[in-house]
């Protein structure tokens, strides 16, 4: 029942936490860091990190509410630094996309297709998905060549979304991505790749109120001054859009109870 009221607080009720999402930027500016975009990181690494510096590496997910990740740029325009954001193709808005990108930022794609063909056919095992593999990256690649040119952004990097469905399976949607695909498409580094993620020092993902970080807060690390930090964060997590949350709460249930229909209809085919 607790839980059940965190998320409806989450959702509906809670205050803005954008203040502290500025002073979050402010400590690592003021602490010596340089604030980064996943493919300026990516880019600036490849020489080799200099340990006389700091990184902060800004990831954004946008899963919902574009409206609170449009702020949350304002604020990184204001100090002056960069983020990466990535947008699903239902929370695609070209506009803003465009924006970050002039800004300095990187706009590009949360790619989710295994977690989607597996839910359109109610798929039940690991088996049964990489025997579909072929098609879901046929889906990628349409769905990553169509986001590109409507966006006219480079997109060099991506970021695989997380789904109830690729936990039940326990398959993650970069798994899709193999050399072949990512040659053809130019893609130089997903968001989860060790060779990226081997070189951070700490990593930090937001989440539900109360308790607003896994596992406990990045100032803790900023303070310390560890080299290499990555902050994930999801603009849900940083204010309250009552219909925003509202209809993808519905969303997540319809396609929950959906695709458990399928699963049964095709484990009695």
């Amino acid at each position: 029942m607790r839980r059940v009221w965190h998320r409806i607080y989450s959702d509906f009720l809670m205050p803005p936490r954008l203040a502290e999402y500025r002073s979050l930027l402010e400590a690592a500016l003021n602490r010596g860091y340089e604030v980064h975009s996943v493919l300026s990181f990516w880019q600036a690494s490849r020489g080799g990190l200099d340990p006389g510096r700091r990184y902060l590496i800004n990831r954004h997910d946008v899963d919902t509410d574009v409206g609170t990740a449009l702020q949350m740029h304002r604020i990184e325009q204001d100090l002056g630094v960069r983020a990466s954001y990535y947008f699903r193709l239902r929370t695609l808005n070209v506009p803003f996309m465009r924006e970050i990108e002039r800004a300095g930022s990187e706009a590009s794609n949360h790619f989710e297709e295994i977690a989607t063909v597996s839910k359109q056919k109610g798929l039940c095992t690991r088996q049964q998905v990489e025997q579909h593999m072929p098609e879901i990256r046929a889906l990628f690649r349409s769905n990553f060549t169509y986001v590109r040119a409507l966006t006219g952004l480079p997109m060099l990097t991506v970021a695989s979304h997380g789904d109830f469905v690729n936990r039940r399976l326990r398959i993650a949607n970069h798994e899709l991505l193999n050399d072949d695909l990512r040659r053809e498409l130019g893609i130089v580094v997903e968001a989860y790749d060790e060779s990226l993620t081997s070189l951070f020092t700490e990593r930090f993902t937001d989440t539900l109120y109360p308790r607003f970080w896994r596992t406990y807060s990045p100032l803790v690390a900023i303070e310390r001054g560890d080299a290499v930090i990555q902050i994930l964060t999801h603009p849900r997590h940083w204010r309250s859009a009552p219909l925003v949350n509202l209809a993808d709460n519905l969303r997540r249930l319809t396609e929950g109870v959906t695709y458990e229909v399928r699963a049964v209809m095709r484990k009695g085919a």
